[in-house]
């Protein structure tokens, strides 16, 4: 069985890196393959909109590093989700250091910490454009 199985239209949902959102989309159960993005979860942030697999996997994951981002929001404790501020700011050269290395984090909009090996692409590189360097730490041990 999968996780999301039973999507349906409306369903309120959060994810690791963008937060709260709504299914807005869900293919019909007879029409779904394995493996394929089978519903689509728009984002109060920017009005993103993400495109899943029925194990919740997001369409900007790379094979190699699929995990699963979203949940039914009911089914979520964010009581153990680490949003405290970095304690250091760390410079531009230590931000690429530690990519190099895969030990940087970044602090998604759902304001969760997560590795940017594990996050999409562009929220590195926009705030890394925009010198957002608060928006990084080094992973905790």
């Amino acid at each position: 069985m999968h996780y999301f199985s039973k999507v349906k239209v409306r369903q309120e949902v959060f994810s690791l890196v963008y937060g709260n959102g709504i299914v807005v989309f869900a293919l019909p159960k007879e029409h779904r393959l394995d493996g394929f993005y089978v519903f689509a979860v728009e984002y109060e942030e920017k009005k993103n909109t993400v495109h899943y697999t029925i194990d919740g996997y997001p369409n900007w994951s790379s094979a190699a590093g699929c995990c699963q981002t979203v949940f039914y929001k009911k089914d979520i404790d964010l009581s153990d989700m680490d949003i405290q501020p970095p304690s250091k700011i760390p410079s531009e050269k230590q931000i690429l250091k530690y990519k190099e290395k895969g030990i940087l984090e970044i602090q998604c909009p759902s304001g969760i910490w997560k590795n940017v090996d594990e996050c999409p692409e562009k929220l590195m590189k926009k705030a890394f454009k925009k010198s957002k360097y608060y928006l990084f730490r080094k992973q905790k041990d």
